[in-house]
């Protein structure tokens, strides 16, 4: 059997206006893209093939989802018109579907079913037509049915509408109260109804209230109280003595200290009201941020601070530099070439000279112990594309151009805050790994002066570090 997954743009609109940073198909419930559920019924329902249509773009949906090797499925994608109806839809795929089974899941509606059911043997054999529906989504078979089993089984299955923010966080607090028993959730854990990602940290003073799904990379500061009823996404910075109840809080979002926050939906530095649709913007990074970045006024004292502490390095590092690099590149050992990394602008690259000291010697140990392969981007933080301290600059591969979009701590530094605080450096991106977690938190707290001192620190543990090769 063969499936094909069919989406309007229309069915979805509202979420690119509640959360404009995510691709509707990727929506995450408890902690799992939207789209994912789909895969795994068609999966469950013996589906080898899926294609997946739509009358919009879903480049981030193909990014993420590749050819569907992760599932073991053949996974491909194609556009329809919107007022395809399901004949043309077949019609226009006849190639796809061939003289198989189809199974056709349309509309945006989330799909209740249950792993453990016998789904297979039903979709073989019923009758064409409608499977299920609800107002606005449907499940249809086509083609011929196959033999009806001699011990017929019942395995039921419903739709629910996923038309607003209402809906969607009835629909996800649904899927953590059900758990692992119904669904395929990430995360793991000892006792139902607690699942947690990789990378968690949780202070020994904080309380877990079942149920609740806690995604990857996220710090529980000291006295926070996460649940009942809490999807904590990936990301995440719970502040001290803050809750999170009955809630949802989106991947890349900072909770900040004695916040309380109940029946809500955090999203980057908004806190949206399910059941009103009621959305507000929080301007204080402090309270709930993604982290927002500050304006110019705002973040003038730390551009000032940044470039005279950036001139006294250059003014004090400039006799070394000279000799090591003159020493170095008399013996091959300081290889230099341009590399484009992502800027602090959303969808903009900047290109910085990278410098690799080849051969482990003596003089390449000093130069590295002394950062003389970042030396030439402290004159970028004279122009102000980068601070001296701040998130570790990211190769502009093209599949993360947009990564400032979604990774709103995003600010590429000479040094990066995790050198400061020696956590290992992430190799991912800006909204994953260890390292993010420090960077955002550090970015939601620096001031100026706390700078300084992490810049330092930064140099020390870098010097201590190198100076041992």
């Amino acid at each position: 059997m063969k499936t094909i997954l069919a989406f309007r743009e229309e069915e979805y609109a509202w979420v690119h206006e509640a959360f404009p940073c995510i691709h509707p198909l990727l929506l995450p419930l408890c902690n799992k893209p939207f789209i994912e559920f789909l895969i795994d019924f068609a999966i469950i329902a013996d589906s080898s093939s899926l294609r997946l249509l739509c009358d919009g773009g879903f480049d981030a949906v193909e990014r993420y989802c590749e050819n569907g090797s992760r599932w073991g499925i053949d996974l491909s994608y194609g556009s329809i018109h919107p007022d395809d109806t399901i004949h043309a839809m077949l019609g226009k795929n006849r190639k796809f579907c061939g003289e198989e089974r189809i199974m056709i899941i349309s509309g945006f509606s989330f799909i209740r079913y249950d792993k453990r059911l016998n789904y297979k043997s039903l979709a073989n054999t019923m009758a064409a037509g409608e499977w299920a529906t609800c107002p606005g989504g449907r499940i249809t078979l086509s083609g011929m049915p196959g033999k009806t089993p001699a011990h017929w089984v019942d395995a039921p299955l419903s739709l629910m509408p996923l038309d607003g923010m209402a809906s969607y966080y009835r629909a996800s607090m649904e899927a953590l109260e059900s758990g692992a028993d119904r669904y395929v959730l990430p995360g793991y854990g000892d006792e139902p109804g607690c699942a947690f990602g990789r990378n968690v940290v949780i202070s020994k003073s904080v309380e877990i209230r079942k149920p609740v799904s806690i995604g990857n990379n996220v710090q529980l500061l000291a006295d926070t109280v996460i649940g009942p009823s809490a999807i904590i996404g990936s990301n995440v910075i719970i502040d001290r003595k803050s809750s999170v109840e009955s809630s949802i809080v989106f991947d890349n979002t900072y909770i900040g200290e004695h916040l309380k926050i109940n029946g809500r939906i955090a999203s980057g530095n908004r806190l949206n009201d399910p059941k009103s649709g009621a959305s507000i913007a929080m301007e204080d990074p402090h309270l709930l941020s993604g982290i927002k970045k500050k304006g110019v006024l705002r973040s003038f004292p730390r551009k000032f601070t940044h470039a005279v502490a950036a001139l006294v390095m250059i003014a004090v590092l400039f006799i070394p530099f000279v000799i090591l690099r003159s020493l170095l590149k008399l013996r091959g050992q300081w290889k230099s070439a341009r590399t484009d990394f992502l800027s602090e602008a959303t969808g903009m690259t900047m290109s910085l000279g990278k410098v690799e000291l080849s051969t482990a010697s003596s003089l390449t140990s000093i130069a590295a112990a002394l950062s003389m392969d970042r030396y030439g981007w402290l004159f970028r933080v004279l122009t102000g594309q980068l601070a001296l301290i701040g998130s570790k600059p990211l190769p502009a591969e093209k599949n993360r151009l947009e990564i400032t979009r979604s990774a709103l701590s995003y600010r590429p530094g000479v040094f990066s805050y995790a050198e400061a605080e020696e956590w290992p450096s992430s190799d991912g991106d800006a909204t994953g790994g260890d390292a993010a977690i420090v960077e955002r938190f550090h970015i939601a707290h620096s001031t100026p002066l706390s700078d300084i001192s992490l810049i330092i620190k930064a140099f020390v543990n870098r010097f201590q570090e190198k100076s041992i090769l």
